[in-house]
């Protein structure tokens, strides 16, 4: 042992980011056939142990030059430490690039990572705007995201599951600027959450850098009105370094919507509803944090997340009913909610390296809380066939969300060509919720309760989990196998039902993944499998959540039952070119008890009066089967332009029922985008989007295709310390879901536009930015750990 030596280092790229999986391969000058590898980790770091002799050292991935250094340990104490290895990018990202803004896409073994610096379309807006350039992502019309068809993605924070990315309104108050990048991980390991059949979206925020202070402000405004102003500090040594992102801003997002229900059996026989919504949302985003070595081994890291958003929502939806296409009824129904949403985060984090084993554990923590108070007062006036006061409806909504997580990982290198890794993670989910409804007749001063629209619920979630994984190369092969379990306790309390319900299940979640080298640093086939599951805690956990359209009201299903998903995929990573990169992927997802909207018509007591209402609910409805393919493509025809384009062919069946009605059906979904990049000068640059959805014709509705165009254009100042852009989402206002829902006795055409044609014009500026030629100490703290 005392002829050995632990060499360590870090490979990047020559702008500064991390090399995932870099093979290092050491040959000893004196005897070739003394050849010893090691493969980096996710974020480029390698140790492995050698004898004291002379060797050549060579660094290699795809997509990059192979660099070859000299290497003398033969006078070198019990530790080397290489430092950063700089290698020159072919194409300037990790392994094979879809390239549309300078290091903007890469794709690695198991992850797509979008780089948010140079995106011009999101200059001045939100994690909104900023989800529409991801690659595999979809964003829907009403702020969800999708990936390939499947809504139902696990999003992180900074690899944490958050609170902070619960809903659109309170992303539109996350500045896009406060973001350094977003992975994508179609097909997760066992080391990950199991949660999140479609997939994980790691949104990671900006940290700190390891060289004198330094930052950036961005100041920004738009019709509609979006303005504020965005700071971003840091500063750090070899030591110890800090951060500061904070934000202050307000927005007033417009959507418009329109309804129209044919009734089959009963009157009115034809009913249209038009609804405008106008939200202005002023906010203060603020997060801090830093990371501190407290010895060689070990250092310890924190951060802490505030957000404030006071929001006002006025509505107004006007109803025409008909008989026979003559007008029966017209009344009007505005809507004033104010609400004030309040989150905090804390995190700890630990790792200590012991250097002797080069092995590395690492202790996490976080708490967060995010808390919402709603009150709204909508107000009812008929307009024909006289015109009359009708009534008044008071809503109240108290929701408050605490969550705990506590992990450790664990990982230990067998050799010099395989290591094994161990995790356990607990997550505790407290959710209590109280919404009540109160109908005012006009003129009275006491209200009488909704009680089919009111309740007290208390959904406590209990996840344990733990995970192994195994990871070893040999030859051109690579192998990662791993198996997660986890333990899940679910309690739901009724204050209206008087009730109790208790869900407890324990799962098993093994994942594979299989990558051939077949040219080196030019083509790469993996394969991966895994198991994910799909948990309904957002649906039981806040039953009612609003009652602005008296006709068409959401109701959380406490019996719903998980959904578990195998998924399968197929990728083949090929550099045709410099120019030119192709990445086609296979697929194919099986989903058991699968979730679905279900709408049927109820009757509820509204004061004195019975009304027909349609209740919409999401349900177990069956299997589905997704299966396709995504092809990526990636084209530099000259320096000043660049594309990246990317198609997708959804194939699906899916069998089941639910209270009688069939949700048969199978078809073919298209998703298409592409991103292109013009340089037009020296500093002035033009981006644009293209996005297209195709129809889809499933169960109880069918959903016409959908095309939506941005566009940006962005020029530096300031001897390029800062720049101007202008930037226009959805050019044609065309981003609207057409959907029509068919039940027995009914037929509904919905019209759905959740927010109108944005402009955002952005102005930045960088202080005490290093010059690219100037070497650096280090680079930006954007590690992030997954917690497991």
């Amino acid at each position: 042992m005392a002829q050995d030596v632990e060499v360590s280092g870090k490979v990047i790229d020559n702008t500064g980011k991390e090399i995932p999986f870099a093979s290092v391969v050491f040959t000893n000058q004196k005897d070739s056939e003394q050849v010893y590898g090691v493969i980096g980790d996710e974020n480029g770091s390698f140790v492995i142990l050698l004898r004291k002799e002379l060797y050549k050292m060579e660094v290699s991935t795809i997509g990059i030059n192979p660099i070859v250094i000299n290497l003398d340990l033969t006078q070198t104490s019990k530790h080397k430490d290489l430092g950063n290895i700089v290698v020159k990018s072919q194409i300037e990202l990790d392994e094979v690039v879809v390239k549309t803004n300078k290091d903007s896409y890469r794709i690695s073994l198991d992850k797509k990572v979008y780089d948010v610096s140079n995106d011009i379309l999101a200059k001045g807006g939100s994690l909104i705007d900023l989800m529409q350039n991801i690659p595999s992502v979809l964003v829907e019309p009403n702020g969800s995201f999708s990936i390939r068809g499947s809504q139902n993605i696990q999003i992180l924070l900074d690899g944490r599951p958050s609170g902070f990315t619960d809903s659109a309104t309170l992303l539109r108050s996350f500045p896009a600027s406060s973001i350094d990048k977003i992975e994508v991980i179609t097909n997760p390991s066992s080391r990950y959450i199991a949660n999140g059949t479609g997939g994980i979206i790691n949104i990671i925020l900006k940290k700190g850098r390891k060289e004198k202070w330094n930052g950036s402000v961005e100041l920004f405004s738009g019709y509609r009105l979006n303005s504020g102003v965005n700071i971003n500090l840091n500063n750090g040594n070899e030591e110890s370094s800090w951060y500061l992102n904070a934000g202050l801003g307000n927005s007033e997002p417009k959507g418009d919507d329109t309804i129209t229900t044919e009734n089959f059996s009963s009157s009115p026989s034809k009913s249209v509803q038009n609804s405008e919504r106008t939200q202005k949302l002023p906010y203060i985003l603020m997060n801090i944090g830093g990371t501190s070595k407290i010895t060689t081994k070990s250092k310890l890291s924190g951060s802490a997340i505030y957000r404030y958003v006071d929001t006002y929502n006025l509505g107004q939806i006007n109803y025409n009913d008909y008989n026979t296409e003559a007008l029966i009824s017209q009344f009007n129904r505005i809507e004033n909610r104010d609400g004030i949403n309040t989150f905090y985060q804390g995190n700890l984090g630990y790792d200590l390296n012991f250097k002797k084993d080069a092995n590395l554990l690492k202790l996490g923590f976080s708490f967060e809380r995010n808390k919402t108070e709603e009150r709204a007062k909508i107000e009812e006036i008929q307009s024909f066939p006289i015109t009359s006061a009708e009534q008044i409806d008071m809503s109240q909504n108290d929701l408050v969300i605490d969550k705990y997580l506590l992990s450790s990982d664990y990982t230990y290198p067998i050799n010099q060509t395989s290591r094994f890794s161990l995790g356990y993670l607990s997550s505790i989910t407290t959710v209590a919720n109280n919404f009540s409804v109160e109908t005012f007749e006009f003129g009275t001063q006491e209200g009488t309760l909704i009680p089919d629209l009111t309740d007290q619920t208390v959904y406590d979630e209990n996840i344990q989990g733990f995970y192994g994984q195994y990871e070893r190369e040999f030859g051109k092969f690579s192998l990662q196998i791993g198996i997660r379990t986890e333990i899940t306790d679910i309690r739901i309390k009724s204050l209206k039902e008087n009730s109790i319900k208790e869900k407890n299940y324990t799962d098993w979640f093994p994942s594979t993944l299989l990558r051939y080298q077949l040219k080196k640093n030019i083509k790469d086939l993996q394969l991966s499998l895994s198991r994910r599951i799909n948990r309904p805690g957002g649906q039981i956990a806040a039953p009612f959540t609003t009652f602005t359209d008296r006709r068409n009201i959401f109701v959380g299903n406490p019996d719903l039952d998980p959904s578990y998903v195998i998924i399968s995929e197929l990728t083949y990573l090929n550099k045709i070119s410099e120019k030119l990169s192709l990445t086609p992927t296979l697929y194919y997802r099986k989903t058991f008890q699968e979730m679905e909207f279900f709408v049927e018509k109820q009757e509820i007591t509204f004061g004195n009066s019975v009304n027909e209402v349609f209740i919409s609910t999401i349900a177990n409805i069956g299997d589905y089967t997704a299966y396709g393919t995504e092809l990526g493509i990636s084209y530099k025809p000259f320096n000043w332009l660049s594309t990246y384009s990317e198609l997708t062919f959804n194939g699906f069946k899916q069998i089941g029922t639910y209270k009688g009605a069939s949700f048969d059906g199978e078809g073919l979904l298209i998703y298409g985008r592409t991103n292109i990049d013009l340089l037009l000068f020296d500093s002035l640059k033009l981006s644009t989007l293209n996005n297209y959805r195709g129809p889809i014709k499933t169960g109880q509705y069918k959903r016409k295709g959908i095309y939506s165009l941005n566009i940006g254009i962005s020029k530096q100042l300031f001897k390029n310390q800062g720049s101007i852009s202008l930037n226009i989402v959805d050019v044609f206002n065309s981003n609207i879901r057409r959907i029509t829902t068919f039940g027995s006795d009914f037929e509904r055409e919905l019209k759905l536009q959740n927010r109108v044609r944005q402009i955002n014009l952005a102005i930045s500026y960088r202080f005490n930015n290093f010059n690219e030629n100037k070497a650096r100490k280090g680079r930006q703290f954007d590690k992030v750990d997954v917690i497991n």
